[in-house]
């Protein structure tokens, strides 16, 4: 079974505080240069479990590239224990593994080689990484002329066809108009469907909470957060924005009267955060009530990242009784497609009294997806229309 554990982790560096330029100076300290260290990672500890994705989140020099650098192998640590079971492949950086006087046919069988694979591999794949990639008119180019998006294009396309089991990510979306990154994201989710184990690394908050199963959220080279997207986001933001009052955790948002111990999204019973078009989705929510209410309604509101309101409804409406006995309950709101255009999207959840003057319990971006599709259109939602000219 593929998978991760990451075990008391430390990675330390050297920093060096000047440099001598004359060889007197040199001399006169013994040849040695003043320096101290620093841990980029400290003592981190968590597990990716088969078939998973866990997000690595964490500001700028958070530590979260070195750590994901000591997962691949390319950087070893001072201390600690990690173990990968699996096919593992990883992109890095922008550009690892191409050589720039190198055409990108040239690249991808000497970045494929690197990964492992043979010739015979690459080439028997070749046709279907350049047609992914969207790079047919210069993959005899030297790749010193590519642009930073198209480098992204062709390590991603690489990667996505070399059948790893596990996948290592490093701010892969962050390069790339939203064609590609809606074409990544559903490569993302065809993968994970196989049961490929996932890391990802980034510094969005939103996109993280919408596509991982976990989060382990970094704070200077530290665990700060771990487990629940929502949760660790909120946390991210906390240490992000000290002091600010609006980030609250999930726990934090509930009222005593009725909680929301877990809201999912599913797709066939199975979780899901990224999501087509054509799919029947159900929102599941689970609630419990501290005491008997007689007329509590669950709500649900979906709003697009600027956080507009895209659809709301609750139990009243759909015709559904509402909580009334104290204990635990699950609602399951569910959509047969959801007719909403590519991009990320939040859900609330709330509880009010049937004349909406009493409210029980709010939980504000319960839940994120992305939607991904074929459409090229701007906006909110899908609309169906035909053109025609006379």
């Amino acid at each position: 079974m593929n998978g991760i554990s990451v075990r008391s982790v430390t990675k330390t560096f050297r920093v060096y505080n000047e440099q001598y330029q004359t060889l007197k100076e040199r001399a006169l300290h013994f040849g040695k240069i003043p320096f101290h260290e620093f841990n980029a990672v400290s003592d981190i500890s968590f597990e990716a479990k088969p078939g998973s994705m866990v997000g690595i989140l964490g500001h700028n020099g958070s530590g979260k590239s070195t750590l994901l650098k000591c997962i691949a192998g390319t950087l070893t640590p001072n201390h600690g224990k990690i173990v990968a079971h699996g096919r593992m492949a990883a992109l890095l950086e922008l550009g690892a593994g191409f050589h720039p006087e190198l055409t990108g046919r040239e690249n991808l069988y000497l970045a494929g080689s690197i990964l492992g694979l043979r010739r015979r591999e690459i080439q028997s794949k070749f046709d279907e990484i350049v047609d992914f990639a969207e790079l047919e008119e210069f993959i005899d180019n030297q790749m010193k002329h590519y642009s930073s998006g198209m480098f992204t294009r062709l390590g991603f396309a690489l990667i996505a066809n070399i059948e790893p089991e596990i996948l290592l990510l490093d701010e892969v979306l962050a390069v790339g108009d939203e064609a590609f990154q809606n074409k990544c994201l559903e490569q993302i989710r065809s993968f994970r469907e196989e049961g490929v184990t996932i890391l990802f690394v980034t510094h969005s908050v939103d996109l993280a909470a919408s596509l991982c199963d976990e989060l382990v959220v970094l704070d200077h080279g530290k665990v700060v957060a771990s487990g629940d997207p929502t949760e660790s986001a909120a946390t991210y933001r906390r240490h992000l924005y000290a002091g600010d009052k609006t980030a609250v955790s999930a726990n934090e948002a509930s009222t005593e009267q009725i909680s929301f111990p877990k809201v999912s999204l599913l797709i066939d019973g199975a979780p899901a955060t990224v999501i087509r078009p054509g799919d029947t989705v159900t929102l599941q929510v689970e609630t419990n009530l501290d005491h008997d209410l007689e007329d509590a309604v669950i709500a649900y509101a979906i709003r697009e990242a600027g956080g507009e309101l895209v659809n709301s409804s609750n139990t009243r409406i759909l015709g559904v009784p509402g909580p009334k006995k104290s204990g635990p309950s699950t609602y399951s709101f569910t959509f047969e497609g959801l007719s909403l255009l590519n991009g990320h999207y939040s859900i609330d959840i709330g509880a009010h009294s049937l004349d909406g003057q009493r409210q029980y319990a709010q939980l504000n971006e319960a839940a994120r997806f992305a939607m991904v599709g074929p459409s090229r259109e701007s906006g909110i939602s899908w609309l169906p229309v035909r053109g025609s000219v006379s």
